[in-house]
């Protein structure tokens, strides 16, 4: 570029061409700032309602508690009232049975006294018998009843063998012939088991049928 009017350069003109804003925009916050005081008045009133559901929310939740810590408590003094009652029962029971003990024990010392005072063997005889009838009476009182099982053939639910006796006849195998010890029964239950001998017969033939081949 050549330099005019005496070397100098020419002088420079800037120019804005930015667009100067409008009486609108100038205008927009001036009206924004109603709409902002009316947002942040808003979310106070649903934090202030948040907090009041909160507390009702917890509130229940106390009240729920004390409704479970007394229902626990509730059910641990059945329990204790249901036990003492139970135990009382079994005390009632066991008082009760043992009074009826207590009277053969009365009778059996009855024996005893005419047998020191010299009364004949037929006498105490008597007298043990009288006292063994009347532990039974009070022993089936109590719903215990001796099992017969002399003549049976054994049963192990009600009996246990003791030992074994060989006989001659096949027909009174596994058949009771002795008993040690008697059995009892409880209602339907058994008590004791007897002890019994059992009957042992002789062995069968022998197949007479050859093995078959395989």
């Amino acid at each position: 570029m050549s330099k005019k009017d005496g070397g100098q350069d020419p002088a420079f003109k800037v120019v804005d061409r930015r667009r100067p804003p409008d009486d609108e925009d100038a205008a927009a916050p001036a009206e924004s700032a109603e709409p902002a005081k009316v947002a942040a008045a808003v979310p106070a009133a649903a934090i202030e309602e948040v907090k009041a559901k909160a507390e009702d929310a917890e509130r229940r939740l106390r009240e729920i508690s004390a409704a479970y810590v007394r229902m626990e408590q509730d059910r641990d003094a059945f329990r204790e009232r249901l036990g003492r009652d139970l135990d009382r029962r079994v005390d009632i029971a066991r008082a009760d049975l043992l009074r009826k003990v207590v009277t053969v024990l009365d009778d059996l010392d009855r024996a005893l006294a005419a047998a020191r005072a010299g009364a004949g063997t037929d006498a105490l005889l008597q007298g043990v018998l009288i006292v063994r009838d009347h532990l039974l009476k009070t022993l089936a009182s109590e719903g215990v009843e001796p099992m017969e099982t002399v003549g049976q053939p054994f049963d192990p639910d009600v009996a246990e063998a003791v030992s074994t006796e060989p006989v001659d006849d096949p027909a009174r195998d596994n058949t009771v012939i002795e008993e040690l010890e008697r059995g009892y029964r409880l209602r339907d239950r058994t008590l004791r088991p007897a002890r019994v001998r059992v009957a042992r017969g002789p062995a069968g033939p022998a197949d007479p049928r050859p093995d078959r081949e395989i």
